[in-house]
């Protein structure tokens, strides 16, 4: 505790769990290990105990590391990239022998399989690759380890084929316990089904029904442009990928979506360029706006325009959909008869398209809340989603 101390202030990040060692990143961008190393887990190249913080040396940059998981015995680096290096026990490890070093992960090194995620537990070290499979070494239903280590993929009672139980994340408690966190948000089933069924589409690729402004938000490139290299460099379902990519930030075939994104100048698509993100560009902006929702503002006694895009209506709203599907495709206006106030109207907007209620101080909080508690049976949203829940979320930030 007191070299903790005494290095506090250059300690960028300190990595600990089930375990006995600890990994640190310093403010010098190095990395470094320190406590127990019986079996090799701080990746020193010896078994010794360290007391004070040492550097570890790796074959790439520190930079590259998107996660580190210390657990008994054993330490698992995963890269930005999705590849996974461990070192230590092999009976923790499920490499098949000791290391004192950081090494690749052998079973997944030669088919090129990307890891999304890792957690580790006590005996326990659980694997979710890109195309969601789960993989588990250790303790976990009556899968123990022996002489031999041993990996297995597991089952779960999730359809994961469905598309809208995909995971993204993983925790691990204590010793045989998982927890899969899944990455769908409200917004990207939405958006999921209006791909699926095509609503309201406005153009095609490859005779997929699609929706212009979110492919040219998305891409930041011109639809034609977008549509011409997929057509004439892809196959169908490399389009379906990036399409899953586009409307859900889910991605399916990792190394193949990411080289078609890397060609419209899209680098580590998935650190950098989220779906909310590019959505917030597109909220009430009249440039890229295909429809006006007016709405009465009591205040100055007079009517506003709101900017806002058909797709994202007809993806989060049931009353829009029908609307869409139901009158001419010129219909450019409608006026708000929910007879709520413009505040409120302006917050559904911004959740709509976020998932996101923007609540400031400023808000008058319990007569928005009064307001929201039949607005969103009015505009028929999603019944799933538990906006008073949202609501309280964000009133507290």
């Amino acid at each position: 505790m007191v070299e903790i101390k005494k290095l506090h202030e250059n300690v960028a990040n300190v990595f600990g769990g089930h375990s006995e060692h600890t990994i640190m990143i310093k403010t010098d961008g190095k990395l470094y290990g320190f406590g127990d190393n019986h079996d090799g887990e701080l990746g020193l190249g010896h078994k010794k105990k360290v007391s004070k913080p040492t550097q570890i040396k790796l074959e790439f940059p520190i930079e590259d590391i998107s996660k580190i998981g210390p657990a008994y015995r054993f330490t698992s680096i995963l890269t930005n990239d999705g590849i996974l290096y461990v070192t230590g026990s092999k009976a923790r490890t499920g490499f098949g022998s000791d290391l004192t070093e950081f090494a690749q992960y052998p079973q997944f090194k030669n088919n090129n399989t990307i890891i999304q995620d890792i957690s580790c537990g006590f005996d326990l070290f659980v694997i979710l690759t890109q195309d969601n499979q789960i993989w588990v070494h250790g303790k976990f239903n009556g899968i123990k380890y022996k002489n031999s280590p041993i990996i297995r993929k597991i089952q779960t009672g999730t359809n994961l084929s469905n598309g809208l139980s995909t995971y993204n994340q993983m925790k691990c408690c204590d010793k045989n316990l998982i927890f899969f966190l899944q990455s769908n948000s409200y917004l990207t089933q939405d958006l999921e089904k209006l791909l699926k069924n095509g609503y309201i589409s406005d153009c095609e690729i490859q005779d997929i029904p699609v929706h212009k402004i979110l492919i040219e938000t998305r891409i930041g490139k011109t639809f034609d442009l977008i549509k011409k290299y997929l057509e004439s460099n892809c196959k169908l379902n490399e389009i379906q990928d990036l399409l899953k990519w586009i409307y859900c930030d889910q991605m399916i075939n990792f190394k193949r979506t990411n080289e078609i994104l890397n060609h419209f100048g899209i680098q580590n698509a998935q650190k950098t360029k989220l779906l909310t993100n590019d959505l917030k560009k597109l909220l009430f902006d009249e440039q890229t706006s295909d429809f006006k929702l007016v709405v009465k503002n009591e205040e100055e006694e007079d009517e506003e325009e709101l900017y806002i895009h058909k797709f994202i209506l007809a993806a989060r709203s049931g009353l829009f959909l029908n609307m869409f599907q139901n009158l001419e495709e010129n219909f450019q206006k409608v006026k708000d008869y929910s007879g709520k106030s413009l505040e409120t109207i302006e917050l559904l907007i911004s959740f709509l398209y976020t998932d996101e209620l923007p609540i400031t101080a400023d808000t008058d909080q319990e007569f928005i809340k009064e307001e929201f508690e039949d607005i969103v049976e009015y505009y028929q949203l999603n019944p799933r989603i538990p906006m008073m829940d949202i609501f309280e979320k964000y009133s507290k930030i």
